[in-house]
């Protein structure tokens, strides 16, 4: 909700920037300030075994033909083995029940509609040990009648040996997201909505002739949908589906609220560019209107997907300024699993991948090929995992940020790797990555620490024929080698310890010690979303199939529970059809589960079960108690409560599944209040910033949620991606305009597993009570990027209200006048935080505490270490006046590390 800088001017700084000349130097700093202004008054204010996408292990550069059969064998281990591969895979352990392939194999095709893909097979080859590891591997080449691009997608395992064999592959006809019944419902749409759309339905050919522009902006939009105009809806979801094919684009795609745009995995569908086209991007995440603004305000952009595509824009003029993907948005969001197809003459002006604003958010699983920048961004926070870049100007152009965590990028053959250089970039995490065969790995443009920009860490970035590492404004900072090297790791910016600091630093610095539950062989556990392409119709059983109905008025529960217990016992995917589950007791999901949502359905609590704060229960419960073995596979879902909930904890986590063979949720959300169905909207639920609120007159209409998420002490092995904890701090349904409403959750992720291992990639956690991230008694556990917003209601009331602390779930205890904390760790070890923001924008709904100028006096104190070993890197802050508090001392001060709009520490270690 930021108001203090013009939207309009905003946009003009962007259009003189980026939107036309593509490439940005010195962007204005008062860019990354006017991101938080396009939060109106009334908007919200804020705001992932490892995937690789290899082409071979045995060349740099992409092929410059793929007409012939190919073999794919995928390296393992940490960065210095980059030494001896093009685009190894990142280490990571894959359970051994999981389903192997162990060769991808591609040609060309005889004409426009053939298509080959190699996937899965339904049980683990013997031959591949359990510790495989796991990558994803997409190809494409071109068909020598009509130009149209064929594709193989796969998952690829390869054993430390790289060793291969050939797997048949099936018809490109065969995911079955293509084929279910689909029978999703949305309760409050128009009769008749079609939640599900396969774009062939609505007129699109993918013969790769066929204009299909409008048949899939029809597709898209049909139905009274929430587009450009609309502020926004939960009421009317859509899953739209792309077939295999080569569908060709004369015009941007449009795409609009609450949407997944999904390709089959298997052999994944192209968009391309014609001969003509002349605009600005090919898929519009967010389109601007004639006024110059864009249709959403970028940081309430939320619940989008798009998903297992190529983009392919060879075919338009290389000197056009277009991207293949506009993407400013917020929470919730996501690319994966896309190839980018860009333009390698000399004069290319081809992006992949543009954004300019926003508040995110996650992207993993892309592949890019040529282009003046693969990626040309901006946006407050981002987790960006498993970018493969080939043959780029630019591998990454960074406009601006506040904090940015990239983790498993290989960057192969371009001429500078990442260029940092803009002066309203602030800080950047890289991990786990890759740079070979490019002259600059790293461009930077600040020369001396905070007040100013480009805090600055890397760990673990091997080199190949990388001459300089860094570059700065006056040269080499870190000189690379035309052989094999690896940066352990090295920083600039302020560094502090529990008793020291700020230190300015720029070089060199001791790497974090992995706790080896953590890292599989030298690189961070990292797991892509399943989308299981390989298990059969016959495996796939529906909710609504089962009896449920997610009309969002009947009790599902039984139902649910009933589905959920047969389906893992029989080795079966549950599909949850969109809808609204109501639930009146808790749902328990069984190690074994597997669950893939469609178009974000939402499991509703409701009713008494739910509602005594001093004996909660969780409305999703994950293992059946606390140490339970097993694991579960879960994403795509939300769940939420309707009305007053004090005694629901969203989702407790129990299972013991261990680091070899972890659990994993992906896009899996909780939404406290906000939107259609939880009478805690708008007219339940205003806000109240000219009344005192007291324990007497608090709203308990409004009261909704004792906890978001419990992670119990006996848990193991939990990989969380993309997942967003947020209570509403506005009406998401358009008739509201997005006004600010107050509703109340006690608590917001509290972690106590005590063994770990626990990932947490690109999650967020908003608007609660006491704490948003609070990690109790635990250990080993790896964060970034982590983002916070403190209740914008505090301290009206404080943090003391309405849930008083409960020692059995080792709350902290305030004091008057207290806000509640972004980040809490206590009693805990081996605590790696690899990027954090941590927010604070109002006081009792008022923004100008956290302007430039006026002091960060939102709240006093926003971290706090206790009796923890914790390292840090790049803590973010906004609005909180001492940054850092140890041991109950306060030992970093915003002014001492003021960067623009945020105050910025590059290194922490207690």
């Amino acid at each position: 909700m930021r108001v203090s800088f013009p939207l309009g001017a905003v946009h003009g700084l962007l259009a003189l920037s980026t939107l036309f000349s593509g490439v940005v130097g010195g962007h204005h700093q008062h860019h990354r300030h006017g991101a938080r202004a396009l939060r109106s008054s009334t908007n919200k204010a804020c705001h992932p075994p490892s995937t690789k996408l290899p082409l071979s292990s045995t060349s740099t550069t992409a092929p410059a033909s793929e007409s012939t059969l190919a073999t794919v064998s995928v390296s393992s281990g940490s960065a210095s083995s980059y030494a001896d591969t093009s685009a190894p895979g990142s280490s990571s352990a894959l359970p051994s029940s999981s389903p192997l392939t162990s060769v991808v194999s591609f040609s060309a095709a005889s004409s426009s509609a053939a298509l080959s893909s190699a996937a899965l097979s339904s049980t683990a080859s013997s031959s591949v040990p359990s510790s495989t590891l796991v990558s994803s591997a997409v190809f494409s080449s071109v068909a020598s009648s009509s130009a149209t691009s064929t594709l193989a997608s796969s998952t690829v395992a390869a054993s430390s040996t790289t060793s291969t064999t050939t797997s048949a592959a099936p018809s490109c006809t065969d995911y079955w997201l293509g084929k279910i019944s689909h029978q999703g419902v949305a309760p409050f749409a128009p009769g008749g909505y079609k939640v599900f759309r396969n774009v062939k339905d609505y007129g699109a050919v993918g013969d790769g002739a066929t204009d299909d522009t409008a048949a899939i902006n029809r597709a898209i939009s049909e139905g009274d949908r929430c587009g450009p105009g609309c502020v926004g809806s939960t009421k009317t979801p859509g899953l739209i589906y792309f077939p295999p094919g080569t569908y060709l684009i004369s015009s941007p795609i449009v795409d609009f609220y609450y949407t997944q745009l999904i390709g089959n995995p298997s052999c994944l569908p192209v968009l391309k560019a014609t001969s003509s086209f002349k605009d600005r991007w090919l898929l519009d995440g967010d389109q601007y209107g004639p006024n110059g603004k864009l249709a959403w305000g970028s940081t309430n952009v939320f619940w989008r997907q798009v998903a297992n595509f190529v983009i392919d824009l060879t075919s338009a003029p290389s000197d056009l300024l277009v991207a293949g993907i506009h993407w400013p948005t917020a929470q919730a969001t996501s690319l994966s699993n896309i190839v980018f197809r860009l333009s390698e003459a000399p004069n290319t002006q081809h992006q992949g991948v543009f954004i300019e604003e926003g508040s995110a958010g996650y992207v993993g699983d892309l592949v890019f090929y040529g282009g003046a920048q693969a990626l040309n961004i901006g946006n407050q926070q981002f987790t960006m995992r498993n970018l493969t870049i080939y043959n780029a100007q630019t591998a990454i152009q960074q406009i601006w940020s506040w904090g940015w965590t990239y983790i498993g990028v290989s960057i192969n053959n371009c001429s500078v790797g990442f260029n940092f250089s803009a002066t309203a970039v602030g800080s950047i995490v890289i991990v786990d990555s890759h740079i070979k065969d490019t002259p600059v790995g790293v461009v930077f443009g600040q020369s001396s620490a905070p007040p100013l920009s480009n805090n600055l860490a890397f760990e673990n970035v091997g080199l190949k024929n990388v001459p300089v590492a860094v570059r700065g404004p006056s040269g080499t900072v870190l000189a690379g080698s035309t052989g094999a090297s690896t940066i352990a790791a090295w920083g600039r910016g302020h560094k502090y310890t529990s008793t020291s600091g700020p230190t300015s630093f720029e070089g060199a610095i001791a790497p974090n010690s992995r706790t080896p539950s953590l890292a599989a062989g030298g690189d961070y556990y990292t797991r892509s979303k399943p989308q299981y392409q390989n298990v059969p119709l016959s495996a796939i059983v529906s909710a609504r199939d089962a009896g449920a109905k997610g009309d969002g008025s009947t009790d599902d529960t039984a139902t649910l529970n009933a589905l959920f217990t047969t389906a893992a016992a029989a080795n079966k995917v549950v599909f949850l059809d969109a809808g609204i589950y109501k639930v009146s007791s808790t749902i328990k999901i069984p190690a074994g589960s597997r669950i893939f949502g469609e178009a974000y359905p939402v499991i509703l609590s409701s009713g008494a079960f739910f509602q005594n704060a001093n004996s909660p229960k969780p409305v999703v419960q994950i293992g059946a108690a606390s140490g339970a073995s097993g694991s579960v596979e879960w994403s795509n879902t939300i769940v939420s409560t309707q009305g007053a909930q004090p005694g629901a904890i969203l989702i407790e986590f129990n299972l013991a599944s261990g680091s070899a063979a972890p659990s994993g949720l992906w896009d899996v959300h909780t939404r406290v209040g906000g939107f259609a169905g939880t009478n805690l909207q708008l007219a339940n639920c205003p806000k109240t910033p000219n009344v005192i609120v007291t324990a007497a007159n608090l709203n308990q209409n409004c009261v909704a949620a004792f906890m978001s998420m419990h992670v119990t002490a006996g848990a193991t092995g939990l990989y969380m991606e993309n997942c967003w904890l947020w209570v509403a701090d506005h009406d998401i349904e358009k008739e509201a305009n997005n006004q600010q409403i107050t509703v109340y959750a006690g608590r917001g992720l509290l972690v106590e597993s005590v063994a770990g291992p626990v990932w947490l990639y690109g999650t967020s956690v908003e608007h609660h009570q006491m704490y948003e991230y609070q990690l109790a008694g635990t250990k080993a556990v790896f964060m970034g990027q982590i983002q916070t917003e403190t209740a914008y209601y505090q301290k009206n009331p404080d943090a003391r209200l309405p849930f008083a602390p409960a020692a059995a779930y080792r709350d902290p205890v305030f004091l008057a006048g207290d806000s509640g904390w972004g980040l809490r760790v206590v009693d805990s070890t081996d605590v790696l935080v690899y990027g954090a923001g941590v927010y604070s924008f109002f006081d009792n709904y008022n923004v100008s505490c956290s302007d430039i100028g006026s002091g960060a006096v939102c709240q006093k104190r926003d971290v706090s270490i206790e009796h923890s070993t914790v390292s840090v890197y790049n803590l973010n802050t906004v609005g909180a006046t001492k940054m850092i508090t140890v041991d109950g001392v306060d030992v970093a001060d915003y002014s001492d590390n003021i960067d623009d709009f945020i105050a910025s520490i590059a290194l922490f270690r207690s």
